[in-house]
């Protein structure tokens, strides 16, 4: 198989930030809007419950209501700084992506995986970097002045033909 494009890029903890900026600002708004959906509809059970005098009930629909809005809040700081501190930002991790006709071969020194270009869910442009997600919480981070093999435009139009709808 022939190599179509090689990229050589390194996550640091500045290359982490810009990736959560960009994450939030993409997937923030539907995150908010379910959150707020579901508290205004545990906030009608409550005063729907305390109206019709079942007290308990309705303390009951308060803890689920708070449970939900900490873990709605919490489990996000929780996971960002569980990653910045991980040891694949610390030690500066590389990651070495070669693009092949069918799939991208992805190592790194712990991790070698080989991905068909339709595992991926979504493909995004930034000014210096690609986001390959994986999901709607997993990317990987692709620098654009990696390019060792090919380059960033050639590269560009050979995601588009491979992936017409995600990009």
């Amino acid at each position: 198989m022939d190599v179509y494009f090689k990229n050589v890029s390194t996550y640091t903890l500045e290359e982490y930030k810009k990736f959560v900026e960009f994450h939030n600002k993409k997937y923030n708004f539907r995150y908010n809007l379910y959150t707020l959906f579901i508290v205004a509809l545990c906030i009608f059970c409550i005063v729907l419950q305390f109206c019709y005098g079942n007290i308990v009930i309705g303390i009951i629909f308060i803890l689920g209501m708070v449970s939900f809005l900490c873990y709605r809040v919490l489990r996000p700081l929780f996971f960002i700084k569980k990653e910045a501190n991980s040891k694949k930002i610390k030690n500066k991790m590389t990651n070495i992506y070669t693009f092949y006709d069918d799939y991208v071969i992805i190592r790194s020194a712990t991790l070698k995986v080989k991905l068909k270009y339709s595992k991926f869910y979504k493909i995004y442009e930034e000014n210096d970097r690609f986001y390959l997600y994986l999901d709607k919480n997993h990317s990987y981070i692709l620098l654009k002045s990696g390019f060792t093999v090919g380059n960033v435009n050639e590269f560009y139009e050979f995601l588009k033909k491979r992936l017409r709808y995600r990009i």
